[in-house]
């Protein structure tokens, strides 16, 4: 696939409505017919597919999300997986640090040559080029990065038997590894102050407790994001329904990624909308509600629907309130996701109805992808 194109991407500030974005990479992939070993290692192939799907989907936000756990990883050493179809995933059968000691072995990588590091810096300048903006860029964020290299197992042994080496590791990934890697995205793109955004899923509960949450993750956040001069969060936590103590466990999210309250289904379903609003406004943040992809994927359309439709009600009338449309597998149906984005964009448009069941909503009926594709082949002259 090559095509030269201009977006016609829509956005928040156009339309006064409730934005909608998207984890979007193996499905990117299946619906452009394009093989994933080539979409994860090819950064123009990744580019052009993730604009087009971005546009397909009528998305308020840049589909530009990679597989995000693999990089500093991979380019530390760590061997990943490149599943056919699928995503390429870490290797943790053969952890890089069996032991301890394999740590003194470890050199930090180049983000220049190691791994798909390059790749990464890569695909940032192409959508500068491409799209004309850059939001924000990824990266595994200190935790999940230690548990991709360590194990998870190997990880809370050392947390609770060798504290010592478990906050030498962390130093290390988060002063030789991710900084300068960081520093490096910044720079190649000439943008000073871009948003960091790590990902952290497995500091979740019950894998962690909120003791750990502290000491391991809100602790190494916040020392990144002072070594890097702010504006960088770090989020992606599941696990708030079996913290315990959803409140504690928001505001140690809160302290990772200040502003902004991220939850995510299944625990948002389970925890409700109205008690993570009701954390929101007593702490003036706005909330980033994640749908399930098993919904997604799954169905029906109407559940769908309804879920996007009972969130906006109880957590978007103030405007503070985006939906994010959790991993979205690749075999998700895209009358799926169009009825996910065309729900967000109707029930969310602002000011919000008292009664929202008074909305019209129809299911949109929209193309299949390669039809979109050729339509926009032929405006763009190719």
């Amino acid at each position: 696939m090559s095509i030269e194109m201009e977006t016609d991407l829509i956005t928040s500030e156009a339309v006064n409505q409730v934005a909608v974005g998207a984890q979007s990479n193996d499905h990117s992939a299946h619906l452009a017919g394009v093989s994933t070993n080539r979409f994860f290692t090819d950064a123009a192939t990744f580019v052009q597919v993730q604009l087009l799907v971005t546009e397909y989907y009528k998305l308020d936000v840049l589909s530009n999300f990679w597989d995000v756990y693999n990089i500093e990883a991979e380019a530390l050493g760590q061997k990943v997986v490149y599943h056919p179809g699928g995503i390429p995933d870490t290797d943790r059968t053969r952890p890089l640090i069996g032991t301890p000691s394999d740590l003194d072995r470890l050199s930090p990588p180049n983000p220049y040559r190691s791994g798909r590091m390059p790749w990464v810096l890569q695909i940032n300048k192409n959508y500068l080029e491409m799209a004309g903006k850059l939001e924000r860029v990824y990266f595994t964020a200190p935790f999940s990065l230690a548990v991709n290299i360590r194990g998870y197992e190997n990880l809370v042994t050392d947390m609770f038997e060798r504290p010592r080496f478990a906050h030498r590791l962390f130093r290390f990934l988060c002063d030789d590894v991710l900084g300068p890697y960081l520093e490096t995205m910044r720079e190649e793109v000439d943008i000073p102050d871009l948003l960091m955004d790590g990902r952290d899923a497995w500091a979740s509960p019950p894998m962690i407790n909120l003791d750990m949450m502290d000491e391991y993750i809100v602790a190494y956040t916040e020392r990144l994001r002072n070594n890097l001069g702010g504006n960088l969060i770090t989020r992606g936590n599941w696990g708030d329904a079996k913290s315990r103590d959803p409140e504690r466990f928001f505001s140690q999210k809160c302290r990772c990624s200040p502003g902004s309250l991220s939850a995510l289904d299944p625990d948002l379903c389970e925890v409700g909308p109205e008690r993570v609003k009701k954390y929101a406004r007593q702490h003036n943040l706005s909330v980033a509600a994640g749908i399930d992809a098993t919904l997604l994927k799954d169905g029906p359309i109407e559940a769908i629907v309804q879920r996007i439709k009972r969130y906006i009600d109880k957590m978007a009338r103030d405007g503070r309130c985006m939906i994010h449309l959790n991993q979205i597998a690749a075999e998700t149906p895209p009358e799926h996701v169009h009825a996910a984005v065309a729900a967000c964009h109707t029930f969310g448009r602002l000011p919000i109805p008292e009664n929202i069941d008074d909305v019209q909503f129809d299911i949109p009926r929209s193309p299949r992808f390669s039809e979109f594709v050729r339509e926009k082949m032929g405006t763009a002259g190719v």
